[in-house]
């Protein structure tokens, strides 16, 4: 498993394709990509990325769980719909482009999505809707002074065919860069909804 501190300038959870320098480590700042990792385990897929995110708690919380507008805060994003819902739980498909280095697929994913709390949510990928064959995501949201820091984490399963030059190694990248252009993304929607 690889572990880097980065300093990223860009945001998104954007979430699957990226660079090719290694970033050198640095003190956290808004928007910042604190750690992150990634490993392939047989057909398996194991990340894991922290980030702080300039935006209360309950912002970004509201705006990873507005499960319709997903695309609005994830530019990866192509389409997002709740698809059911109950108490604690919602079912949600959505259709992501996924590009590394020149490689691109348009993927489903159908996920049932777990609001375990107001900073605790757990996905579980419905196989027999989505492009992949097993999956578990879980984001866990923490408040540190002004700002929030996120801990994604995800292992999953695709069903479908991955370049092997595609490895871990440019996951992490694309992941990293993914999750700062996210991070963006809701920093000025907190921006803009507090002007």
């Amino acid at each position: 498993m690889t572990n880097s501190h980065t300093h990223c300038t860009g945001l998104h959870l954007t979430a699957v394709c990226l660079l090719l320098v290694l970033i050198l480590p640095g003190p956290a700042v808004a928007g910042q990509v604190l750690a992150s990792s990634a490993e392939r385990v047989g057909d398996l897929y194991v990340l894991s990325v922290s980030a702080q995110i300039d935006a209360p708690l309950a912002t970004v919380y509201r705006s990873i769980t507005d499960f319709d507008n997903l695309a609005a805060i994830n530019p990866a994003i192509e389409e997002s719909r709740l698809l059911a819902s109950d108490a604690n739980s919602r079912r949600v498909r959505s259709v992501i482009k996924v590009c590394i280095l020149v490689f691109c697929k348009r993927v489903v994913q159908v996920q049932d999505v777990h609001l375990l709390n107001d900073h605790v949510i757990e996905a579980v990928v419905v196989p027999a809707a989505s492009d992949f064959i097993s999956g578990i995501a879980r984001w866990e949201l923490t408040t540190q002074d002004a700002a929030t820091v996120l801990v994604f984490t995800d292992q999953f399963e695709p069903d479908f065919w991955v370049p092997p030059l595609i490895g871990p190694w440019l996951i992490k990248r694309k992941l990293m860069r993914e999750v700062a252009e996210t991070a963006m993304y809701i920093e000025l929607k907190y921006t803009n909804e507090s002007k």
